[in-house]
């Protein structure tokens, strides 16, 4: 098994995260564009120690942030106490090898111990990938929105 490294991103790490954004903007799916996430996105992740990469061999492979950003707290919830996972994008080149589990699992790990009794989060109704990834760990689709100009499945996890 490969060898990996979660952690909090440190601010080194900032410019190699927005690459990654950027590497995934024509991947199926994904809702990203050039101007978001941007380096400002990530910038503000990290002051809120809500940014998160996956190292293979010190490169970033996975990014994730995670925290209580309070962008969907509008939205009908089961968790009283929730983080927002949000911008999870795993390079391309690592796509389809359990990369994008293991981040889950690492996440989910992580805002347990956090406090957080669950994750909330938006998955583009078009990204079949993440829709199975997410389903595979459980979480529970409840809603659905229209933000930011694309169709989202809203999901839930309890932690």
């Amino acid at each position: 098994m490969n060898a990996y490294d979660f952690r909090l991103a440190a601010s080194g790490d900032i410019p190699e995260i927005v690459r990654l954004y950027k590497s995934a903007l024509d991947t199926p799916g994904c809702t990203w564009n050039a101007d978001y996430p941007s380096r400002e996105t990530a910038d503000a992740d990290f002051q809120m120690q809500a940014l998160y990469v996956l190292k293979e061999k010190g490169a970033i492979i996975a990014a994730a942030s995670a925290g209580a950003f309070d962008e969907l707290s509008h939205l009908p919830w089961k968790p009283k106490q929730p983080c927002e996972l949000a911008r999870i994008g795993v390079l391309p080149a690592m796509q389809k090898q359990g990369v994008g589990g293991v981040m889950l699992r690492h996440i989910i790990c992580a805002m347990r111990q956090k406090g957080f009794d669950g994750i909330r989060m938006l998955v583009s109704k078009t990204n079949a990938s993440a829709l199975a990834l997410y389903e595979k760990f459980g979480f529970e689709r409840c809603g659905e929105a229209f933000l930011f100009d694309h169709d989202f499945y809203c999901y839930q996890l309890l932690i």
